[in-house]
């Protein structure tokens, strides 16, 4: 979820003349109207210590005139200012790290250290960001994102552990509070003399991140209201005492975790602002989660597939509103139209009607392509979400509210881009959705429909009877470790694997690695490699566990012919438990400089008696993630792959702890070493360069991610993979 001066322009453009410095500027409920509808440049300035860190360019001019040439008008720029200050390495210290090892990230205790310093050069690459955006007459919602946790996690004082999984945190809402004055008073001071077209805006979903218990998500109550009311008020009176033009800048503050349910409690508890009524907004967030963003059915609960007006009458329990416990729709669910309409108009009342606009500062919905197979239903989810946007932008409009899509630059399944930027092409990738939306605002939305070919794309040949699902993977960087993964959720009796030994994969293909790297300064090895893991997740807690394909069959692919390739569950790294509850399957290609296709024909469950039975023979496409995209095909038929080998990792002994990972490894000699973390979408969180002795060696990387990761310990030809999950 990008760079280029432009002082010149900043100076001609941002700043008032000095005949007219100063003076007031106008007020909230005046940039309505000109400020559109809004687009946010995510995954990008928020991402903690380095914006290219997960897979996206910085903004370049190109990037923003595209942008602006789809009609949006306000820009959402999530930023992260912690990282990029000396507070980090003064919480990591007091937490017994050092910069090279960090074990604070977000877990842990706070440094008494109340004034932190932003670093000069950042604030200079997020100004060029800024300038381009406001060359192009454009508004910047400039925010304070969440940054490993500084504000966000900490809305409370005491400890606690507000992130789900991430251990303790202690905190005291005084030292938080004192932060985010230090923070916002470098920025505003920073970009004082910018008009009206730069707002400011002090959090984006605080507290979002508490835990879910048997009772629900951790309370949000009065008391830790009042906590965030002092952290708004601090960001507020830091803003009106810089000076310049921000004694009336817009200032935005968000509801509890920034769910329209929560915003009467921001309502009722608005923060003092120095400058008077009038120069204020307030901010929500809109993902109707069935619908937007859940990506496997519940017990619950099902996915919705297809938005209201454009239902299937072949797969009705994922139309949206399905209630799964009386077998019909309900009108009124989160994200129809009825209740959007009503959920606008109830914040119209709270806010707008009382001189404080609002915005929806992130609104989306995935999009599909990876779970529709049938061709008639996946045109109609496609539609729907075309719908579903234009239907959130309408009422939005119709309400004085500025709405704001959430772009993350992903163009694979599962995807809310609009505008290519990976590729540096900046294309229009989702035409029905910005028609929807031009045409919300008055535009023409005339963009070319691409609605068709993505059917076609995904289209199941109908003539064969036996099927499989046709895996291709095309690595995207040449210096970096990626992975491309099949995943199949579980539901229903699926889910109870506790009757198998283990599990059987029939396939062929080939998978080829290139070399030598391009980016040799990188440490990215000699040459390219891969190797394929079969995981599961299991239980509430979704633990992982994995086994290598291809070292336990102890053979590779065959790219003329079938294959089978039999795990059994003490095959596996850590041998899986809570059978019962299997939540997913998949297989994980990793690598670098990675591509090729793998065809397969089913996976199934081997019984204690040796007889297996099908869990998947893909009649639908399973969901495809990083370099890996699927089709269903015919299997008879299937042209002649060539045969290649996968190569199979060594062992490691890895050690989890909160914010940490450890590694014990055997090198054959004293040379030169690397360990890289890896994320599920083949991103480097971590990296460290080391000299490993002959004989048992030790290694530890530290990193703020949290969920599945892939360890690569690397020396010479030498190399130790191992799956893990950091907490």
């Amino acid at each position: 979820m990008k760079l280029y001066g432009l002082f010149g322009i900043a100076c001609g453009m941002t700043m008032l003349a000095s005949t007219a410095a100063f003076a007031a500027l106008p007020k909230a409920t005046a940039l309505v109207e000109p400020m559109g509808m809004g687009y946010n440049i995510g995954n990008t300035m928020e991402v903690p210590e380095n914006p290219t860190n997960w897979g996206n360019p910085l903004p370049n001019a190109a990037y923003i005139k595209a942008i602006k040439n789809a009609g949006f008008n306000t820009v959402r720029i999530p930023c992260a200012w912690y990282s990029h200050s000396d507070a980090l390495a003064k919480d990591i210290a007091a937490n017994g790290g050092t910069a090279d090892n960090s074990t604070y990230k977000h877990v842990g205790k706070a440094s008494d250290f109340t004034n932190p310093t932003i670093d000069a050069a950042w604030l200079k690459q997020v100004k060029d960001v800024v300038d381009l955006i406001i060359a192009e007459g454009m508004y910047v919602v400039l925010n304070s994102h969440w940054d490993e946790g500084w504000l966000e996690d900490r809305v409370f004082d005491g400890t606690a552990n507000p992130r789900s999984g991430a251990g303790d945190i202690t905190n005291s809402s005084a030292t938080t509070k004192a932060r985010q004055a230090a923070y916002w008073s470098q920025i505003a001071s920073y970009f004082k003399d910018y008009d009206e077209h730069l707002l400011f805006a002090g959090a984006n979903e605080p507290a979002v991140n508490d835990p879910w218990g048997a009772s629900g998500q951790w309370a949000f109550d009065n008391s830790r209201m009042q906590i965030l009311k002092g952290y708004y008020e601090a960001f507020i009176t830091s803003v009106r005492s810089a000076g310049g033009n921000n004694d009336t800048r817009t200032l935005i503050v968000q509801a509890p975790r920034t769910e329209m349910d929560n915003a009467p409690m921001l309502s009722q508890n608005w923060p003092t602002d120095p400058a008077g009524d009038g120069y204020m907004m307030a901010e929500v967030h809109y993902y109707p989660y069935q619908y937007s963003l859940m990506t496997a059915d519940e017990d619950w609960g099902k996915q919705f597939y297809y938005y209201t007006g454009l239902h299937s009458t072949t797969d009705t329990e994922h139309n949206m509103g399905w209630n799964v416990y009386s077998n019909s729709i309900d009108n009124s669910a989160l994200g129809t139209p009825n209740q959007i309409k009503k959920a606008f108009g109830e914040l119209k009342t709270m806010f707008c009607d009382k001189g404080i606009p609002v915005i929806i500062g992130e609104l989306g919905a995935i999009k599909r392509t990876g779970q529709i197979t049938d061709a008639a239903n996946l045109k109609l989810h496609l539609q729907g979400r075309a719908l579903f946007y234009g239907e959130v932008a309408k009422n939005a409009k119709a309400n004085g509210i500025v709405p704001y899509v959430w772009d993350t630059g992903a163009e694979d399944d599962g995807n809310m881009t609009i505008i290519t930027r990976q590729k540096g092409t900046n294309e229009i990738l989702d035409p029905d959705v910005l028609n929807a939306l031009q045409k919300a605002y008055g535009q023409e939305g005339n963009n070319q429909s691409n609605l068709d070919s993505l059917v076609n794309e995904n289209e199941v040949p109908e003539t064969e009877a036996g099927k499989g699902v046709q895996m291709t993977y095309t690595s995207k960087t040449a210096d970096s470790s990626e992975v491309g993964t099949l995943r199949i959720n579980l539901s229903g009796s699926a889910k109870d694997l506790s009757k198998y030994v283990g599990l059987e994969i029939r396939m062929k293909g080939e998978v080829e690695t290139a070399g030598p790297c391009t980016g040799a300064s990188d440490g990215c090895g000699e040459y390219g490699w891969t190797s394929m893991d079969l995981f599961m997740m299991t239980g509430d807690d979704w633990a992982w566990f994995d086994a290598s394909v291809l070292e336990q069959a102890d053979k590779g692919l065959d790219a003329s012919a079938f294959d089978t390739f039999q795990i059994k569950w003490e095959d596996f790294r850590t041998e899986p438990t809570n059978l019962k509850s299997a939540n997913a399957i998949g297989l994980n290609l990793y690598g670098t400089q990675v591509s090729g296709t793998i065809t397969i024909d089913y996976i199934k469950g081997i019984k204690a008696d040796g007889s297996t039975e099908i869990i998947d023979d893909f009649d639908k496409k399973p969901s495809t993630e990083g370099t890996a995209s699927a089709k269903i095909v015919a299997l008879n038929g299937t042209d002649a792959i060539k045969t290649a080998t996968v190569a199979a990792a060594s062992k490691m002994f890895v050690n989890v702890q909160p914010g940490v990972v450890s590694a014990n490894f055997t090198a054959a000699k004293t040379a030169p070493a690397k360990a890289t973390l890896m994320n599920s979408l083949g991103q480097v969180i971590a990296q460290q360069n080391f000299t490993a002795n002959k004989g048992m060696n030790t290694v530890e990387l530290s990193s703020n991610y949290r969920g599945p990761a892939m360890l690569m310990v690397r020396q010479g030809s030498q190399r130790y993979m191992q799956k893990v999950i950091l907490k």
